[in-house]
């Protein structure tokens, strides 16, 4: 059979300009990357960033044909579980029937959905999954963004936001699994499918291990 092509998810930026600190730290800085200013107008939504791995399950007439990791293949159709390879790669069909039973895949039958995959051994577990589990970015923006962003509850400003981040609670940790845990960043989602997003160690006050990106 043919494959689908690896695609990867394109890089988003964040709507604030970078600068290295003094620490040699690369952080965001008050001044609005160009370009950016949509990020706080109606209608944009701010949506749970989840800390896992970015994959793409590939469908085709309802059954998973391939899934990626960002440029790589890690499972194409036929899928042989007794493989010695095919075990290594466990959490990823583990992740996506977690997904399935939870009802988050019954609207997808052909293209590629991507999502997260989340869970033990996944980026220091942030969520305090107790099993791999495929989040697509569907349920996330529909289920996982704040009203309070939508509904212009307090400043969108640069100091807000900071200060906002510092006490912000993963929605999706809290409504799946009841628990808090600090969120990892935001994804400000426009209708027309413009992204931007801010991480908690982004910003210059941040304490621990920072990613490069």
């Amino acid at each position: 059979m043919t494959h689908p092509p690896v695609v990867d998810f394109p890089k988003i930026k964040s709507p604030f300009k970078r600068l290295t600190n003094e620490r040699g730290e690369y952080v965001v800085t008050p001044e609005i990357e160009e370009g950016y200013d949509w990020v706080f107008e109606e209608g944009v939504r701010a949506v749970d960033k989840l800390h896992g791995t970015n994959i793409c399950v590939h469908f085709k007439e309802g059954r998973i044909v391939a899934i990626d990791n960002r440029t790589t293949r890690i499972i194409q159709e036929p899928i042989d579980i007794h493989a010695k390879n095919e075990g290594k790669k466990s959490r990823f069909l583990l992740g996506i029937l977690h997904s399935a039973e939870k009802g988050w895949l019954e609207s997808f039958v052909d293209g590629p959905v991507y999502g997260e995959l989340i869970g033990p051994e996944i980026n220091t577990n942030l969520h305090d999954t107790p099993y791999p589990l495929f989040v697509p970015f569907n349920y996330l923006y529909d289920k996982c963004h704040w009203k309070s962003w939508i509904n212009n509850k307090y400043p969108k400003t640069y100091d807000s936001l900071s200060g906002w981040f510092k006490g912000l609670s993963s929605l999706f940790t809290e409504r799946v699994f009841k628990k808090q845990v600090l969120a990892e960043g935001l994804v400000f989602i426009h209708p027309d499918g413009r992204m931007a997003k801010l991480r908690r160690d982004m910003f210059d006050w941040f304490d621990g291990p920072r990613h490069g990106e």
